[in-house]
C-alpha cells in the first residue's frame, strides 16, 4: 500500500472515531438524561406507595395493641391503678394511629374518599373502645370480653378492608407510574438512537468493515497458533505451554493436578478399513465426546495423530480416574454412523498425578510416567485406563 493510501485510511478512520466519538456522546447523553427522569418517576414510585404501606401496616399494628392491652385488662380483671395505666397505652397508640392516618391522607390527596370513610370507620371502633372501658370500670369483665370478641373485631375487619382497598389504589397507582416512565424512556431512547444512526452512519460504512476484517485476521491467527485444525481443541503448542504453566503452578503452591494421556486403539485399522475421512470424523468425534463428558475445568489437546491429552486442574488421581473412566464408557458404548458403515471405536487412558512427582521432577518426567501407563494400558489389552506408579 502507497504512503497516500495510508494516510486516506488513517484519516478516514480518524474521521470516522470522531463521528463515533460525538455520536457516542449524543446519545450517552440523552440516554442518561432520560435514565434521570425515570429515576425521578421511580422516586415518586417508591415514596408514596411505601408510606402508605408502611402507615397502614403500623395503624394495623398499634389497633392490635390496643386490643391486646384491652384484652389484658379484661382477663386479669385490672384494677382502677391498671386501668388507668392501660387508658394511657391505649391514648398513646390511638396518637400514633392518627398519625398514620395523617401519613396516608398526605401521600395520596386523590384518595380522600378512601381516608374519610378509613376515619369513620376508626371513629366507631374507638367508640367501642370506651364502651369496652367503661365496662371494665364497672367491673363488667364478661361484658367487656364479650364487647371484645363481637363488636371489636366486627369493626377491626371493616378497618382492615378499607386498609387492604388503599393498598390496592397505591399499587394501582405505582402500576401507572411504571407505565408512564417505559413510555418516556422508549421516547427518549428513540431520538437518541435516531441521532446517533445518523451520525454514525459513515463511520459505520467504513470502520466496521475495516474492524471486521482486522477481527477476521485476528481469529484466523489465533485459531491457527491455538488450535488444531481438525478437531478445533488445543494444538500441541499451546497444550503444552498450558501444562507446563500448570506444573510450575504446582509446585509453588503444592496444588497437585491429574494429566491423562489418550491414544485411540487400532486408529491405522479405521484407516485402512473405513478410509481417512472416517479416521478424520473419529478423531472429531473423539474430541466431542471429551466436551461433554469432562468438565469445564478441564483442558483437552492433540498431541499429534491419534494421541490426546487431558489436563484436569487441582483434581486427584481418584476424582480424575472418575471422570476419565465417564470418558472412556461413553466412548466404549457409542457407535459413530458415517455414509451406512458403523464405527465403533476405543481409547486408552495413562493416568497420572503431579502428587507423584518428585521435587526435581518436571514436565518431561510427568509426560513420561503418562506415556510409560499409556504403553502398559494397551499391553494390557486396550479400552481401559492405567494409573502410572511412582
Amino acid at each position: 500500500m502507497t504512503r497516500q493510501r495510508k494516510h486516506a485510511v488513517l484519516y478516514i478512520l480518524i474521521a470516522g472515531f470522531l463521528i463515533a466519538f460525538v455520536g457516542a456522546l449524543l446519545f450517552l447523553w440523552l440516554y442518561f438524561s432520560s435514565m434521570r427522569e425515570m429515576h425521578q418517576t421511580t422516586r415518586k414510585l417508591y415514596e408514596q406507595p411505601f408510606a402508605v404501606a408502611n402507615a397502614a401496616l403500623a395503624l394495623e399494628s398499634d389497633l392490635h395493641q390496643v386490643r391486646s392491652s384491652l384484652l389484658y385488662a379484661t382477663l386479669t380483671q385490672a384494677d382502677r391503678k391498671q386501668l388507668a395505666n392501660t387508658r394511657l397505652l391505649i391514648k398513646a397508640q390511638q396518637q400514633l394511629a392518627q398519625q398514620k392516618i395523617t401519613v396516608i391522607a398526605n401521600s395520596y390527596s386523590d384518595a380522600l374518599q378512601q381516608t374519610d370513610l378509613l376515619k369513620q370507620k376508626l371513629a366507631l371502633l374507638y367508640d367501642v373502645r370506651d364502651q369496652i372501658l367503661t365496662q371494665l370500670a364497672e367491673a363488667h369483665y364478661a361484658d367487656a370480653h364479650r364487647l371484645i370478641e363481637t363488636q371489636w373485631t366486627a369493626r377491626f375487619a371493616e378497618v382492615m378492608r378499607l386498609n387492604e382497598a388503599i393498598l390496592n389504589s397505591a399499587n394501582a397507582r405505582a402500576t401507572q407510574y411504571v407505565q408512564e416512565s417505559q413510555h418516556r424512556l422508549e421516547r427518549h431512547t428513540s431520538h437518541g438512537l435516531r441521532y446517533a444512526t445518523l451520525l454514525l452512519t459513515l463511520f459505520l460504512m467504513v470502520g466496521v468493515f475495516v474492524a471486521w476484517r482486522i477481527y477476521q485476521l485476528h481469529i484466523e491467527a489465533d485459531k491457527f497458533a491455538f488450535t488444531d485444525f481438525l478437531t478445533g481443541i488445543a494444538n500441541r503448542r499451546h497444550f503444552i505451554h498450558e501444562l507446563e504453566s500448570e506444573v510450575r503452578r504446582s509446585q509453588r503452591y503444592n496444588s497437585p493436578f491429574a494429566f491423562a494421556m489418550v491414544d485411540i486403539d487400532h486408529f491405522k485399522k479405521i484407516n485402512d478399513q473405513y478410509g481417512h475421512h472416517a479416521g478424520d470424523l473419529v478423531l472429531q468425534n473423539f474430541c466431542l465426546k471429551c466436551v461433554t463428558a469432562l468438565r469445564t475445568s478441564d483442558m483437552v489437546g492433540r498431541l499429534g495423530g491419534e494421541e490426546f491429552g487431558i489436563l484436569m486442574p487441582m483434581t486427584d488421581l481418584h476424582e480424575a480416574a472418575r471422570v476419565i473412566e465417564r470418558l472412556r464408557s461413553e466412548i466404549d458404548h457409542s457407535v459413530m454412523s458415517d455414509h451406512g458403515e458403523q464405527i465403533h471405536y476405543t481409547a486408552s487412558f495413562g493416568l497420572v498425578s503431579t502428587a507423584q512427582l518428585g521435587e526435581q521432577q518436571g514436565l518431561a518426567h510427568l509426560m513420561k510416567m503418562a506415556d510409560v501407563a499409556l504403553y502398559a494400558a494397551k499391553q494390557q489389552g486396550r479400552n481401559r485406563i492405567f494409573i502410572a506408579h511412582h
